[in-house]
C-alpha cells in the first residue's frame, strides 16, 4: 500500500511539474524541438514500413510526444500535436492510396485515435490546469500569508523587545522621578512632599479605626552657627549623621522624614501616652547629644522637639502638622533642647503674633513707633560718650509692645528692613539737629538686625541715609548682635569692613551670650565689645560671675578692643567695673532711655555745668 501511495504521489508530482507554467521562449524552443522529432519519425517511418514492430514503436513515440505537448503546453501544445497528427493522417492516407493494405488502414485509424485521445487529454488538462492554477494561486497566497505572518511575527518580536527596553527605561525614569520627588538626596530619607502625602494617607487610613500616633517635629539647635563656623560640608555631614542616627534609634514601625534644612519629622505609629512619648524622646535626645566628629572638631548637638498627638489634639492632617510645628517653635522660644507637647494656648500665642504683625504694618505710618536713647558714659572720667538708640511701640490695640516681642515678628515678616531704615533715618535726623544746637559730638549707636544687614542693598541704603541727613559717619556706631553672625562669616566681614571704610564704628553687642563669641571676635575687626546685661547682673553675687566678667574684660583688652558694660544699675557694679578697667558703662545707674527732648535738656545741663 505504501508503494502504491508513493507511486501515486510520484505520478502526481510528475503531472504537477508538467503543468507548471513555463517561460515563453523556452516553451517555443521545446515545442519546435518536439515537433522536429515527431516529423523526423514521420519521415523515417516509410523506411521501416515493412517492419511492423519498429513502426509500432515509432508511432508510440509520436503518441507520447503528442501527449507530452498537450499536457505540458495545453493550448499551444494541443494545437501543435493536432497539426502533427493531422500531417501523419495525410501521410498514412497517401501510403494507403499507393499501397492499400491493413497496416496503412491501421495507421490512419491510430492517428485518428491519437487526435481523439489528445482532445480528451486536452479537455481534462485544461480543467486540471485551471484547478492547478487556482491551487498555485492559493498556494502563493498561503505562502505570502505565511511569509507575512513570519515577517509580522519577527517584527512583533522586535517590537516586543523595543517595548521591553522602553518599559525598562520608563520604570528606571519612574524610579528616578520618584526619588527626585520624594527622597531627600542628602539623607536618603523621605522628604517634605512625601511627609505630607504620608500624613494624609495615615490620617485618612485611621478615621474608621481607633488608632493613635504621635507626630514629632525636630530641629537641631544652633545648626546655622555650626554650619558657619565649621563649613557647609561639616553641616551636611551632621545632617547625614543625624538622619542615620534617627533610623538607628527609632522603632522599625516608626516613620522618619527629612523635611528640609535642619528639620526632621518622626511619626511614632504606636499608641503611647504623653509620658511614654516623653520618655522615648528623652532617650532619643540623650543619644543624639553624644559627641560627633566633624573633621577635626568634636561636638554634641541638642535638639528641640514639638509633639502633637492623634486623635487627642486633632483628627486633621494639616492641623496636626501645624500643631507639632507650633510646639517645636515653643521649644525653640523657651530656650532650646526641650520637648514640648502641643497645647491650645500655643495657638493663642500664634494668633497674637499674627495680630501684632498686622498692626506692625501700619505702626510707622500711624506714628505708633518712637525712639528713646540711653546714655553711655566713660567709667574713668564720667564723661558722656554717646547714646544707644532704642525702639518703642505703643499700640492702640495691644498697648505697650516690648521690642523683645515685636522685633522677631518684624524679622520673620521682613518688615525689619523698613523699620530699621526708619530708625536710622529718624535717629540721624534728630542727632544732626542736636549736633548743631548743642554742639554734641558724641556717638549715636544704632542696632542693626541680622535680616536687615544681610539685605543686598544694606550698604547703599546706609550711604543714602547718611547723605540725605548729612549726619557724620564718624559719630555713628552700628551694633551687631551675635545672632547676626550665624550667616556667612565672609559676608559679615565684608559688611563690617565696608561700614568701617565709611568711618562708622562697629560694635559687637550682647557679647558672651552666643555660641562662639571668642571665635567671632578673633575673625571680625570689631571696634567695641559690649558685655551683655545678664553677666553684669550677677556681679558680686558669686565668685564665678566676677571671674567671668574679669576674664572677658582682660581678654578683649588684650586684643586692643575697648569694652562697654550694659545694664549697670548699682554702685557696687560700677565700682567693680572701674577696678577691672572697664572702659564704658550703660545702664539705669546713669540714666534710663529718654526721648530726644530730654536729651537736649541733659546736654544743655551738662553745658551749664561745663561753663
Amino acid at each position: 500500500m505504501e508503494s502504491h501511495q508513493k507511486t501515486v504521489f510520484s505520478f502526481s508530482r510528475f503531472i504537477d511539474r508538467l503543468m507548471l507554467p513555463a517561460d515563453n521562449l523556452k516553451s517555443a524552443i521545446t515545442i519546435i524541438a518536439t515537433a522536429l522529432i515527431y516529423i523526423i519519425i514521420s519521415l523515417i517511418l516509410p523506411i521501416f514500413f515493412k517492419q511492423f514492430i519498429i513502426v509500432g514503436i515509432l508511432t508510440q513515440i509520436q503518441m507520447v510526444l503528442s501527449v507530452f505537448l498537450t499536457l505540458r503546453y495545453i493550448h499551444a501544445g494541443y494545437l501543435t500535436a493536432l497539426a502533427l497528427n493531422g500531417l501523419s493522417i495525410v501521410q498514412s492516407l497517401q501510403r494507403l492510396d499507393d499501397n492499400p493494405n491493413v497496416e496503412n488502414d491501421l495507421g490512419v485509424i491510430f492517428y485518428i485515435d491519437i487526435i481523439l485521445l489528445l482532445t480528451i487529454v486536452a479537455f481534462f488538462a485544461t480543467r486540471s490546469h485551471r484547478n492547478f492554477q487556482q491551487l498555485l494561486k492559493q498556494k502563493k497566497e498561503v505562502s505570502q500569508a505565511y511569509y507575512q505572518a513570519t515577517v509580522s511575527e519577527e517584527a512583533l518580536w522586535k517590537k516586543n523587545k523595543e517595548l521591553e527596553t522602553s518599559n525598562k527605561i520608563i520604570n528606571r525614569d519612574k524610579e528616578d522621578m520618584y526619588r527626585l520627588a520624594y527622597i531627600d538626596p542628602l539623607t536618603n530619607l523621605p522628604n517634605r512632599r512625601m511627609f505630607r502625602k504620608q500624613m494624609g494617607d495615615l490620617v485618612d487610613g485611621t478615621k474608621d479605626q481607633i488608632v493613635s500616633f504621635s507626630l514629632v517635629f525636630m530641629d537641631l539647635d544652633d545648626f546655622k552657627k555650626i554650619n558657619d563656623t565649621l563649613g557647609h560640608q561639616a553641616g551636611d555631614e551632621l545632617i547625614r549623621y543625624f538622619g542615620f542616627s534617627l533610623g538607628r534609634l527609632t522603632g522599625s514601625e516608626d516613620m522618619i522624614f527629612h523635611t528640609g534644612g535642619d528639620e526632621f519629622a518622626l511619626v511614632i505609629r504606636r499608641s503611647l501616652s504623653r509620658d511614654e512619648v516623653k520618655t522615648y524622646l528623652n532617650r532619643l535626645a540623650a543619644e543624639l547629644r553624644n559627641p560627633v566628629h566633624l573633621g577635626d572638631a568634636q561636638m554634641g548637638i541638642s535638639t528641640s522637639f514639638g509633639v502633637a498627638m492623634y486623635p487627642q489634639d486633632t483628627v486633621k492632617s494639616a492641623e496636626i502638622i501645624r500643631y507639632a510645628d507650633t510646639a517645636m517653635y515653643e521649644s525653640k522660644r523657651a530656650g532650646k533642647d526641650r520637648i514640648n507637647f502641643f497645647k491650645p494656648s500655643m495657638l493663642e500665642h500664634i494668633i497674637r503674633e499674627t495680630k501684632l504683625e498686622q498692626g506692625l504694618k501700619t505702626a510707622i505710618v500711624n506714628q505708633e513707633i518712637s525712639l528713646v536713647f540711653q546714655p553711655q558714659y566713660f567709667v574713668g572720667s564720667g564723661g558722656l560718650r554717646g547714646f544707644e538708640t532704642l525702639i518703642r511701640w505703643q499700640s492702640p490695640q495691644h498697648g505697650y509692645v516690648s521690642p523683645i516681642t515685636f522685633i522677631p515678628i518684624a524679622e520673620k515678616s521682613g518688615m525689619i528692613v523698613t523699620i530699621g531704615e526708619w530708625v536710622l533715618r529718624t535717629a540721624c535726623t534728630a542727632f544732626k539737629k542736636l549736633q548743631k544746637s548743642c554742639e554734641f559730638s558724641g556717638k549715636l549707636a544704632v542696632n542693626v538686625s541680622a535680616v536687615q544687614m544681610m539685605e543686598r542693598s544694606f550698604i547703599p541704603r546706609f550711604r543714602k541715609v547718611l547723605e540725605e541727613t548729612e549726619f557724620s559717619p564718624r559719630n555713628l556706631e552700628i551694633e551687631i548682635t551675635e545672632t547676626s553672625l550665624v550667616h556667612s562669616i565672609e559676608q559679615v566681614r565684608f559688611i563690617v569692613n565696608e561700614l568701617q571704610k565709611i568711618g562708622i564704628t562697629v560694635a559687637l553687642d550682647d557679647f558672651g551670650t552666643g555660641f562662639s563669641s571668642l571665635s567671632y571676635l578673633q575673625k571680625l575687626p570689631f571696634d567695641l565689645v559690649k558685655i551683655d546685661k545678664s553677666f553684669i547682673d550677677n556681679i558680686n553675687r558669686d565668685l564665678k560671675s566676677n571671674q567671668f566678667v574679669t576674664t572677658i574684660i582682660t581678654m578683649v583688652h588684650q586684643m586692643n578692643i575697648p569694652v562697654l558694660a550694659e545694664g549697670v544699675e548699682t554702685e557696687s557694679q560700677k565700682k567693680f567695673l572701674l577696678e577691672k578697667n572697664c572702659d564704658m558703662i550703660q545702664g539705669y545707674l546713669y540714666g534710663k532711655p529718654m526721648p530726644i527732648d530730654e536729651i537736649k535738656a541733659l546736654l544743655d545741663l551738662k553745658e551749664e555745668h561745663t561753663d
